[in-house]
């Protein structure tokens, strides 16, 4: 059996915190991201980073949470394949983590379960592309 070019390695959550100011938390919430990307071309690592700030409309609950996934690629793979995994992918498989992190934080702190949706993170490509830096 061949492995893919592009293999998930794990996360990690590196930095958290929640507020809740009181019980009435807004169904509408808003979700901001900012990716960062480093590619070690030496080890054949992509490092993603990805802070995701969530607030909800009456400013009674805000979340942040910095994830950290690792990847690994084949130095052999095309690059426009590579890069699409990069930009692409690598955000859309680590976000469930996230999802499923605040959920759990928000039911253990008693506040009642914070659940995002599931969404296309395709739009981070740029941000992650323009935000990525490459070891050689």
């Amino acid at each position: 059996m061949n492995n893919s070019s592009f293999q998930f390695k794990g996360y990690k959550i590196i930095d958290s915190h929640i507020k809740q100011n009181h019980d009435n938390i807004a169904h509408e919430l808003k979700l901001s991201f900012i990716p960062k990307g480093e590619i070690d071309k030496t080890q054949s690592i992509f490092l993603l980073t990805l802070e995701t700030t969530i607030k909800d409309e009456n400013n009674a609950f805000s979340a942040y949470i910095k994830a950290k996934a690792t990847f690994s690629f084949d130095k052999d793979a095309d690059p426009d394949h590579i890069d699409n995994f990069f930009y692409i992918n690598a955000p859309a498989i680590l976000f469930p983590y996230i999802r499923a992190y605040i959920s759990t934080l928000t039911t253990l702190s008693g506040v009642k379960p914070v659940t995002l949706p599931t969404l296309n993170l395709s739009s981070l490509g740029k941000d992650l592309k323009d935000n990525t830096t490459t070891i050689d």
